[in-house]
């Protein structure tokens, strides 16, 4: 039972990573919380929807190629479409704040993340029902004899991984990587020594866009159904993720999330009960890194000297 928890919990851990991610990576270049990110990545699901089960894109891709080049074409498809929204939301809803109060930027998200949702619910077919997700990926166990380990999950971890490696090394050596972290860390002294800021913040948001494309297709994979008012409890999630990792720390959304996800489950599964308690187990998680280390797991201490 333990090694299956564990499976859960790494599982969960990585459909939050990616969404925290997100949020790490937009509050870092903006120090703005961007709360409409989990909508945005549900977005992406049922961008997947979509091109699978209404436009029948992926039947027309299964007659030219394998399955494998179907699904990955269909996914950066989705991927593409989301990174497109990002942008979108960024020029209507956040540029235009800047300057003003940090509320405004904040307060304009969430106004957003609401009105995407209501918009998937009122125009997507059938929208406000729950939508059954496309079954690309197989639940044949890789091995006989290591049971939850199925092709799918497989895939869902390796993915994460991959995605999280390629963001590394485009952080970190990219020369417009450098230059995020060049933004993120000061603003000011960034744009002194010739760095774009805006070309910067637009590339932020087309890559933080990719990576939530590609989260929804891993959280619709793994949950096997999907709602259109899904993405606030995983904005809710990512998050909270987010502030326990560190706010802004790409790693510390990572290790958040897994806190948290192994927190849900194991009360889910060891305490009677539990699964009605899974998410309260989560948010006094924050709660008690809000209190004792506000910095995070892997943040830093910023001293303000006034």
């Amino acid at each position: 039972m333990l090694y299956a928890q564990i499976i859960n919990a790494v599982m969960l851990g990585c459909t939050y990573s990616l969404v925290a991610i997100g949020f790490s990576l937009f509050f870092g270049v903006l120090d703005t919380v961007v709360f409409c990110t989990g909508d945005v990545a549900i977005f992406s699901s049922f961008s997947v929807v979509l091109l699978v089960q209404i436009t029948a894109l992926y039947a027309l891709l299964i007659g030219l190629f394998n399955p494998f080049f179907s699904i990955l074409i269909t996914v950066l498809l989705a991927a593409v479409i989301t990174a497109a929204l990002m942008v979108i939301m960024y020029q209507l809803v956040i540029k235009p704040f800047e300057n003003k109060s940090s509320l405004m930027p904040l307060l304009s998200t969430i106004a957003a993340g609401i009105a995407l949702r209501e918009l998937i619910g009122i125009f997507f077919p059938q929208g406000r029902n729950p939508r059954s997700f496309p079954e690309l990926l197989s639940m044949e166990r890789i091995f006989e004899a290591l049971p939850g380990i199925s092709w799918r999950n497989g895939i869902i971890i390796l993915a994460t991984i991959l995605i999280v490696a390629l963001l590394h090394w485009f952080i970190n050596k990219t020369k417009i990587g450098l230059s995020i972290q060049a933004v993120s860390q000061n603003r000011e002294a960034a744009t002194m020594v010739g760095i774009n800021r805006n070309l910067v913040i637009y590339v932020t948001f087309i890559v933080g866009g990719l990576i939530l494309g590609f989260s929804g297709f891993l959280i619709g994979s793994y949950y096997s159904v999907i709602r259109f008012d899904l993405g606030a409890s995983f904005g809710l999630k990512g998050f909270s993720a987010a502030v326990v990792g560190g706010l802004g720390n790409l790693y510390g959304a990572i290790v958040g999330s897994m806190l948290i996800a192994f927190a849900e489950v194991f009360v889910s599964a060891y305490i009677p009960g539990g699964t009605a308690y899974a998410g309260i187990a989560a948010f006094v998680l924050v709660l008690l890194f809000i209190l004792f280390k506000p910095e995070g797991v892997l943040g830093s201490r910023s001293i303000e000297k006034v």
